[in-house]
């Protein structure tokens, strides 16, 4: 997707995270349902910070309570400032959410998980596999 420039537009590292981010936020299909497939995998706070940018830009065209999410925070490292961001989306992010699930979680990062579903009043149950998370999230 080619991106007109203006003055003052982005500088070109800001455009190149961007469609990075774009490419890390897609719907898919798991047993005919749509599901928004979230990678964070491996993501530094620029392109989390993009990635979240993007999802909520996706999320918030939809219908609301219509979307079902699996987030994928596999390898990513958080700081304060992501963990910020990461609280005010998915809060944002609340009313258009049907169910939303999480992957990769190890380590520390539970204890980040269980302050974001916290601070965003949602429950989003972490899993240990792909498949079961998509399973989850298609269940009615």
């Amino acid at each position: 997707m080619a991106r007109m420039s203006s003055p003052g537009a982005a500088s070109p590292q800001l455009t190149a995270d961007a469609q990075q981010a774009a490419s890390r936020v897609k719907f898919i299909d798991h047993i005919g349902k749509r599901v928004l497939f979230i990678n964070y995998a491996e993501c530094d706070i620029n392109m989390l910070k993009a990635v979240a940018e993007e999802m909520h830009r996706v999320i918030s065209k939809e219908a609301p309570n219509s979307v079902l999410t699996l987030n994928d925070v596999s390898g990513t490292n958080f700081d304060s400032e992501s963990v910020a961001v990461l609280k005010s989306k998915v809060a944002a992010n609340a009313p258009y959410v049907k169910r939303a699930a999480v992957i990769g979680i190890t380590g520390l990062q539970r204890l980040i998980y269980e302050g974001v579903q916290k601070f965003s009043q949602r429950n989003i149950p972490a899993f240990d596999t792909r498949q079961e998370a998509l399973d989850w999230l298609v269940k009615e």
